[in-house]
């Protein structure tokens, strides 16, 4: 085999690789827009690049049964698939077809979990506020949170909890989730998405209530108030002080053409790169010509 369906692959790490670790100039909201498509589309790519790899795998230790699989999923050539690739491949990406069922399972049990909890307060004097989204969630409060903020506090919080809803921001974490658990040297991926989605929903409650400082305010006292034995005390400390030093400062720039522009640039490089690693180039021209052959 030649090792060019390796290469999209390739590009699509060091892209998530590069993102997670530089940070952006971009508004929040587009900073998470690109780095959750680009988490996306590296998992995609890396998933579909290992089940590629396993089917030539499988085609070079059984040739006789290779004249039944489509010929776009072949490399196309004679050189046999090295058993050190071959037998990685099958197993990461079993493995990784296992992890990301689990995730989902889990992602989608927590998130019944806390649907289940959003009709009253919850009964901890630890100020929580947890956006919960779908048709039968809202924002789950815990009666700390209701006790110890001012009602000025509290609309920053609701305003903030409303940004992460009103954007469906659940699933930008979704993506960052399903590549750290799948690609666990990406997580700063993961960690750069979380605090982009964070900022925006605080420039989205600043907007709203007109004040940036109540806003910085509200958020480090929110912060210092979790115990380090809280549930909540990661999420918390995640980037408070880079939050509360950005609400300080300027407000950031919307960035109404150049952010909508490296959206879509990102979105069609990393989608093509994506699609090139489950061979979807190959299987649209061998539809397109079987089309004119019925032609």
């Amino acid at each position: 085999m030649n090792w060019f369906p390796l290469l999209p692959l390739a590009i699509m790490l060091a892209l998530s690789a590069v993102l997670g670790r530089l940070p952006s100039r971009l508004h929040p909201s587009w900073s998470a827009r690109l780095l959750a498509t680009t988490g996306a589309m590296t998992a995609v790519a890396a998933l579909g690049t290992g089940v590629f790899v396993a089917i030539n795998y499988a085609a070079t230790l059984a040739p006789s049964a290779a004249a039944r699989v489509p010929e776009w999923a072949l490399f196309g050539d004679d050189r046999p698939v090295p058993d050190a690739l071959g037998v990685a491949a099958a197993v990461l990406s079993a493995a990784g077809l296992l992890v990301t069922a689990r995730t989902a399972v889990r992602w989608s049990g927590e998130l019944r979990a806390a649907r289940a909890r959003t009709g009253e307060p919850l009964d901890t004097d630890v100020p929580i506020a947890v956006a919960v989204p779908g048709r039968h969630g809202g924002v789950m409060v815990s009666r700390g949170l209701l006790r110890d903020l001012t009602p000025a506090e509290l609309q920053v919080v609701f305003e903030h909890e409303a940004s992460h809803l009103r954007h469906r921001h659940h699933r930008y974490l979704a993506a960052g989730i399903l590549v750290a658990a799948l690609l666990p040297p990406l997580r700063p991926l993961d960690g750069r998405l979380r605090l982009a989605v964070e900022r925006w929903a605080d420039e989205d409650a600043a907007e709203a209530t007109g004040d940036r400082a109540a806003v910085a305010r509200t958020l480090a006292k929110v912060a210092l108030a979790q115990p380090r034995t809280s549930p909540a005390a990661a999420f918390a400390e995640s980037g408070v002080v880079e939050r509360v030093e950005a609400l300080l400062g300027t407000p950031p720039a919307k960035n109404p053409v150049t952010g909508p522009l490296l959206f879509m640039g990102n979105g069609v490089v990393t989608g093509s790169l994506a699609a090139a690693t489950l061979q979807l180039d190959h299987v649209i021209a061998s539809f397109l010509l079987s089309l004119l052959a019925f032609r």
